[in-house]
């Protein structure tokens, strides 16, 4: 064959264009011409030179030599069974047409081989080979619709594909198309399948998908052969009415009788079957179209997306005047719950919990503060924005900081200057997962102060719920105080600081105040102090006994409020508990996929973010560290009332769903491209 080498792009083109017309016929045709399909790849000038070098030249040789000779390949004879070999890699599938000769050797009629697109490639192994054999008898109908013939594959699970309990949507589709060619599916080891084997790893894993899809959208016609259908109601693909467009004497005999019984419920027109359902309120009938299994998914998907993803109430009214299949309710509920769109957007209730309350311990005075910010709040004349919040568990006294910057160093002077130096050491800090609290200045010090801090699970205030009650009360009173002059609060700090430690609370039975120095406070007008008479003022002896009585009461009032704290957490607990209902407790192992609540969500974005994945757990305190599908880790851990389940069909999860980082991103590049 004269055929001069390439120079450019486009003499590689025409080239290939002749030698894919008799690809079929060249033996591991994709594999062999992958150096020459490289060269045709990328953007520019059709006539943009090309670097030849030895691999190319290799493959340009042997296409050239095998389109210049006569291939070994028989012609076919119709009137004799054929086979057919498949087999699937990571990056492409792979065929061959064989016949048996007069010497009873199987020899090859035409190769088939396609390189998978990147979607094709990231199926599971059992879908990669179902796809293997769809298309090769795509490739060959014309050779095998009205002849024997033998399907081969080294996947043994594709034997038993039929009875498969519960496939993948993807697997029932192109099982439908499958059983229009009623092929006999046998197992070959993988080893006595090599020239299949072969074709479909030829193709390295780099090379160009062909553009060609293998998904056909509706399969209108399902030809059912099988026989071995079981009792109608049992039969859980129930395409039992297509019997009805058979002769009765071809029908399966364990559920002819039933066929008989319901016979006079459906009519045959056009070769459809119709079920006659009785109109509402008069004699009339309507025809209802039935609709055979491998439709039914699609026909669900278009009425629920095409009407405003519509309710499974909306949807099934929709359907259930117009087409019919037994269990066509439940269908419908199943699907639409597996909606990813509804899943994703589905309002979250933030008042539901799903995990018994887990109290904290009660600790003596003054050993655990809890801590975090108010603000960013209007500048005030001296330059402050934010307020610094703490408060100790056992005698709830408070303390507040007007800052200008909510910074690490801030806080490290404020836990230095008025808890160190003012109560010693604490034992413990809680506070959020805000940058400012996980600052390496603030790691460090409190390291060096040896106290332990914990921080609370992003976006669940509750488990720092003392003093987020605080800052509730401390800016109800800062409203009133400023009376309308957002820029002078932190003028009012202090007054609102007293009132805070001067009130009785509930729960403990006395006031901050009183639990912290043993006496209340003497406040303007007060004539006495509250804890002496007249009497003791001058009685040295009667003096001291009294503070002996003062320290004794402060200590047993200590006692009394950590006992009240106590019984008061037990009796919360037990109340929340209570209201938990089994199927609102939410537990969930590694490997589960879950969605995350969109708590900065803005405008039309989801109510929800993922699919995440389940990586560790937590269960003391009901957390969970999760990673999106592509392995890239969440920030934090999260607490189980974040959380929702992912409602899907079984089958692994290749993508996500929704990321706004990437959502986002993705909306920007397409705002800035020009139309």
């Amino acid at each position: 064959m004269d055929w001069p080498e390439p120079t450019n792009v486009q003499q590689v083109r025409q080239f290939m264009g002749l030698a894919q017309h008799y690809r079929r016929f060249i033996k591991n045709f994709a594999g062999i011409a992958a150096p020459l399909t490289d060269l045709t790849k990328g953007s520019g000038a059709k006539c943009r030179a090309i670097q030849w070098n030895e691999q190319y030249k290799k493959s340009f040789d042997y296409i050239k030599k095998k389109l210049s000779s006569a291939p070994v390949l028989m012609n076919p004879d119709m009137n004799k069974p054929f086979r057919i070999e498949c087999d699937a890699s990571d990056f492409a599938v792979g065929a061959v047409l064989l016949q048996e000769d007069s010497q009873g050797i199987w020899r090859p009629l035409a190769f088939e081989s396609k390189k998978l697109s990147q979607a094709e490639k990231g199926y599971p192994a059992q879908e990669r080979e179902l796809l293997s054999i769809l298309h090769a008898l795509r490739t060959w109908r014309c050779f095998i619709e009205g002849s024997e013939y033998q399907v081969f594959t080294d996947h043994l699970p594709l034997k038993y594909l039929r009875s498969q309990k519960h496939p993948t949507p993807r697997l029932v589709r192109w099982l439908s198309e499958v059983e229009l060619y009623d092929p006999e599916i046998l197992y070959k080891p993988g080893k006595e399948n090599q020239i299949p084997d072969l074709l479909s790893r030829r193709d390295g894993p780099n090379t160009h998908p062909e553009e060609r899809s293998m998904q056909p959208r509706y399969l209108y016609h399902v030809n059912i052969k099988r026989n071995d259908l079981s009792l109608l109601d049992k039969d859980p693909i129930q395409d039992w009415p297509l019997h009805y467009l058979s002769n009765e004497e071809k029908w399966p005999a364990k559920i002819r009788e039933e066929l008989n019984r319901r016979k006079h419920s459906f009519i045959i027109k056009d070769q459809h079957v119709y079920k006659k359902e009785k109109m509402n309120g008069c004699d009339k009938f309507i025809e209802l179209k039935f609709i055979s299994f491998a439709r039914r998914a699609d026909m669900i998907d278009d009425f629920h997306t095409g009407y405003g993803h519509s309710g499974q109430a909306s949807v099934y009214q929709l359907m259930k005047s117009r087409i019919w299949w037994p269990r066509m309710k439940d269908d419908i509920n199943l699907w639409i719950s597996r909606c990813p769109q509804c899943q994703l957007a589905a309002s979250p209730n933030k008042s539901t919990h799903h995990a018994p309350m887990k109290p904290l311990e009660v600790p003596h005075a003054f050993a655990r503060w809890h801590l975090d910010f108010i603000g960013e709040l209007p500048t005030t004349r001296q330059g402050n924005r934010w307020i610094l919040m703490a408060v100790d568990y056992t005698t709830n006294w408070p303390i507040a900081r007007a800052l200008q910057n909510a910074t690490g160093e801030e806080i490290v002077k404020f836990i230095y200057e008025e808890i160190v130096m003012r109560f010693g050491c604490p034992e413990e800090i809680i506070s959020d997962r805000g940058a400012n609290f996980m600052s390496k200045i603030v790691k460090q010090y409190i390291k060096k102060i040896k106290t332990k801090h914990n921080l609370t699970s992003a976006f669940h205030p509750r488990s720092n719920g003392k003093c987020e009650r605080l800052n509730q009360t401390f800016k109800r009173m800062l409203i009133k105080y400023v009376n309308g002059d957002v820029h002078s609060w932190d003028e009012h700090m202090d007054t609102a600081l007293f009132a805070c430690r001067v009130r009785k609370h509930a729960t403990t039975g006395f006031s901050p105040f009183y639990l912290t120095y043993g006496v209340e406070p003497r406040i303007p007008g007060d004539p006495h102090r509250p804890f002496m008479s007249e009497f003791t003022e001058q009685d040295i002896e009667l003096l001291s006994q009294d503070a002996l009585n003062h320290l004794r009461k402060l200590r047993e009032a200590r006692y009394m409020a950590e006992d009240r704290l106590k019984r008061q957490a037990e009796i919360d607990k037990t109340r929340w508990d209570a209201i938990l209902k089994n199927n609102q407790i939410q537990l969930f192992n590694i490997g589960d996929y879950v969605l995350l609540r969109h708590e900065s969500k803005t405008g039309l974005e989801f109510h929800w973010m993922g699919p995440y994945e389940v990586v560790n757990r937590n269960l003391d305190f009901n957390t969970y560290q999760i990673q999106e599908i592509n392995g890239k880790m969440y920030t934090s851990w999260v607490h189980t009332d974040r959380l929702h389940p992912v409602k899907y069909d079984g089958s692994s999860i290749n993508k996500s769903w929704y990321i706004p980082r990437i959502a986002r991103n993705e909306s920007a590049v397409k705002l800035a491209t020009p139309t």
